[in-house]
């Protein structure tokens, strides 16, 4: 598989999520030039003022969690860079490519240089819920 068909298979998901389905949230960083998600999960690991909770751990990489806050605290800030990718839901796959198209030609998407964010897949979040 090519790394642009890598991205459009990646895009697809995020478009075809639920609005009601918030487990993970689609996202495209225009600064970065770069796809990312986050997984509600994720937000436990940060306090009221996007800080690590004393109270979580994770087994993602510093540079991973240094990644996710600044992206997350972009979120929160409403970051014109930060574009959510629309929530379409199970559709007609070709107006899934067509509403895909027109978000990648609206924001000048150029699927040449854009890669994916990832963090470590198997990463796991301990909370503290005791105290």
């Amino acid at each position: 598989m090519t790394s642009k068909e890598i991205l459009l298979n990646w895009l697809t998901i995020g478009f075809q999520q639920s609005a009601d389905r918030l487990s993970e949230l689609f996202y495209y960083d225009k600064r970065d030039d770069q796809f990312f998600s986050v997984l509600v999960t994720d937000y436990f690991l940060f306090d009221d003022e996007l800080n690590l909770a004393k109270d979580a751990t994770s087994t993602y990489s510093e540079k991973s969690l240094g990644s996710l806050q600044d992206r997350i605290r972009r979120i929160e800030n409403k970051d014109l860079d930060i574009l959510a990718i629309p929530r379409l839901g199970q559709m007609e796959e070709r107006e899934i490519q067509r509403q895909m198209n027109l978000f990648l030609q609206t924001n000048n998407i150029d699927l040449d240089i854009v890669t994916i964010g990832e963090t470590e897949g198997n990463g796991t979040i301990t909370i503290n819920v005791t105290e």
